[in-house]
C-alpha cells in the first residue's frame, strides 16, 4: 500500500534513503551520504510530498515530489529490491501529477534504464554541484510516449 508520510516514519525512511544511497552510488563517498542524513531529515522531508511504500506494517521504499512536479527522491530498501516496488511508486506518482522531472546520476546506470523504461526522456546532462559528478536531468509527462534511450557509455 502506498501511503501519505508521516513524521513518524522519519527514521524508516532515513534508513532506507541512506542504505540505498550508499549501494546505488558506490562512486561518491559513504561519508557524503551520511552527512546528508541530517539535511534530509530538517530540510528536505518535511518540505516534500512524501509517500511510503508499506507491506505487512513495513516501509519497504518511499519516493518524494518536490514543487508539485520534481521526482527529488525515489528509493526502495536494497533487500526489496527488483520486487516492483519502484514501479508502483512511480506509477502512483504518474496518476497524481501532470508531469515530473527527477535528476540521476549516469553512472546509475540501474537507475537510468527504470527511468527509460517509465518514459522518462534525457533534456540535460550537468554537473552535480556537490559530488562533480554528471547527471542527467529526465522528464516525463502525459504526453510523452517513449524515453530518450541512452546506453551506458554514450556521451
Amino acid at each position: 500500500m502506498i501511503r501519505k508520510y508521516q513524521a513518524n516514519d522519519v527514521e524508516k525512511v532515513l534508513n532506507i534513503w541512506l542504505k540505498a544511497s550508499v549501494q546505488s552510488h558506490k562512486f561518491v563517498s559513504e561519508e557524503y551520504w551520511q552527512n546528508m542524513v541530517p539535511v534530509i531529515k530538517k530540510y528536505y522531508l518535511p518540505n516534500t510530498d512524501s509517500f511510503v511504500f508499506e507491506d505487512k506494517h513495513k516501509i519497504k521504499g518511499f519516493m518524494s515530489i518536490i514543487d508539485e512536479k520534481h521526482l527529488g527522491a525515489l528509493f526502495v530498501a536494497p533487500e526489496f529490491q527488483n520486487q516492483k516496488i519502484g514501479t508502483k511508486l512511480i506509477n502512483y506518482a504518474k496518476r497524481r501529477y501532470p508531469e515530473l522531472t527527477l535528476k540521476v546520476f549516469i553512472k546509475n546506470i540501474d537507475a537510468l534504464r527504470f527511468y527509460q523504461r517509465n518514459n522518462f526522456k534525457i533534456i540535460a546532462e550537468q554537473t552535480d554541484d556537490d559530488t562533480k559528478e554528471i547527471e542527467l536531468l529526465m522528464s516525463w509527462s502525459l504526453e510523452s510516449k517513449t524515453g530518450n534511450q541512452r546506453k551506458p557509455g554514450d556521451s
